[in-house]
């Protein structure tokens, strides 16, 4: 079977249709390799439109600076309007109590 189309086209046509359909899109980043895809594909798209989007970043306090300084570059850009949270979490692991 043939494809008609491919991944990277495929991926572009669906964030598309997140930006004609909705008035409000957010991109969940957590700085590894599918965020910054997704991330890049929305910013495609809204510079093609115009549009802002929100970028939503969930920071655990205990992230390599790598991941910060990618979510800084991500969170910068003027299209995009910033969602940084860092809120109280409970976390278990077999370490805790």
């Amino acid at each position: 079977m043939e494809l008609v189309q491919s991944v990277f086209d495929a991926a572009r046509n669906r964030v598309r249709f997140l930006f004609r359909e909705f008035p409000r899109v957010v991109v969940s980043y957590s700085g590894g390799k599918d965020s910054t895809c997704t991330f890049y594909l929305a910013l495609w798209e809204a510079e093609r439109l115009g549009r802002t989007f929100e970028v939503f970043f969930l920071d655990q306090e205990a992230e390599y600076r790598s991941t910060i300084d990618m979510s800084e570059m991500a969170m910068s850009h003027p299209l995009v309007v910033p969602r940084w949270y860092q809120v109280p979490m409970l976390m278990t692991n077999a370490t805790s109590h």
